[in-house]
């Protein structure tokens, strides 16, 4: 595939966004991220992913049904609530700013593998456009698409996007769902390494444990957010990312929940390879709370950065 051809897929997806862009109002679902703006009042102003039971928790007035309704409706919502607390009415403008709800995975050769969200889920040609084109090694003869059935088990869709393409028939591939894992074959990605390199794992108390890709890099909040957020069990104050160097680890523990009572928001990056782990509520030790691997091949298959975590557990050296 030469570059110019990887560029067409780029000029292609942009062409048909604004299409989606024209449909109705978006209504929010669980994992999108929004930001919440309130006039005069920058310090109450939140960004927040909304958890699998469709709730958000903006303090001071505490947990609101965000699910269901649109970003304006719920801006209102919030400006009733906060009413009562200010004293006062404030216009209240939530934006989203991750369309997780309606996210594909895209991986393998494409040049930046990742989760992709969209008011409205595009075709397959547009999210492999969407993730910067496909690499010049990839073989578009048999995109693999492996989608969650109903009743929890998975199935695996193929499409030939190269015959689509050679004949102008984009009609024959299959319409992509929510929640899509997209694989295109084909070589490693622009850095060198395959896509089993680019995902990070979540483990412990969170909704859907697993690995999931990270691109360059995603904000811990977004990290959560695709895991779908923290079971009730889970400790925001006690969340570590586990960096693998070598034969050597770096843990750093966060306490997100101080950072949200206070209202700040210092980016704390993760990156691929790193291991995000939540703690029980009332556990002390690393150890005694490691639980889940079945559920870690979900999305990638970053194999040996997972052996040595398990390794790093059973020999309970991360208990702080």
């Amino acid at each position: 595939m030469t570059r110019g051809m990887r560029w067409l897929w780029v000029v292609v997806a942009f062409l048909a966004w604004p299409a989606a862009c024209l449909a109705q109002e978006y209504v929010l679902g669980p994992e999108d991220v929004i930001s919440i703006s309130i006039y005069l009042h920058p310090e109450l102003e939140r960004t927040l992913a909304i958890d699998a039971e469709g709730n958000i928790t903006l303090p001071p007035i505490g947990p609101i049904k965000a699910v269901g309704l649109t970003p304006k409706q719920l801006g209102d919502k919030i400006s009733e609530r906060l009413a009562s607390y200010l004293r006062q009415t404030t216009s209240v403008t939530v934006t989203v700013t991750q369309y997780y709800s309606r996210s594909v995975f895209v991986q393998g050769a494409v040049a930046k593998p990742g989760r992709y969200g969209f008011e409205r889920i595009p075709s397959l040609i547009d999210v492999i456009g969407a993730a910067g084109g496909a690499l010049p090694t990839a073989d578009l003869s048999r995109v693999s698409i492996v989608r969650r059935d109903p009743n929890g088990g998975r199935r695996t869709l193929y499409a030939n996007v190269a015959a689509a393409q050679r004949d102008g028939n984009p009609a024959t591939l299959p319409q992509l769902s929510a929640g899509d894992i997209i694989t295109v074959e084909g070589g490693v990605g622009a850095n060198g390494v395959s896509m089993a390199g680019d995902g990070a794992g979540v483990l412990g108390e969170v909704t859907r444990p697993g690995v999931y890709p990270v691109g360059d890099g995603q904000d811990i909040w977004t990290v959560l957010a695709i895991a779908g957020g923290l079971t009730p069990r889970g400790n925001l104050s006690k969340i570590r990312i586990i960096t693998l160097e070598g034969a050597t680890h770096a843990v750093v523990t966060l306490n997100l929940k101080r950072a949200l009572d206070e209202g700040s928001h210092r980016p704390q990056i993760v990156k691929p390879g790193d291991i995000v782990y939540v703690m029980p509520s009332g556990t002390t030790k690393f150890g005694q709370a490691f639980g889940g691997l079945q559920a870690l091949l979900s999305v990638s298959t970053d194999v040996l950065n997972l052996i040595v975590l398990q390794k790093l557990v059973n020999d309970n050296k991360i208990n702080r």
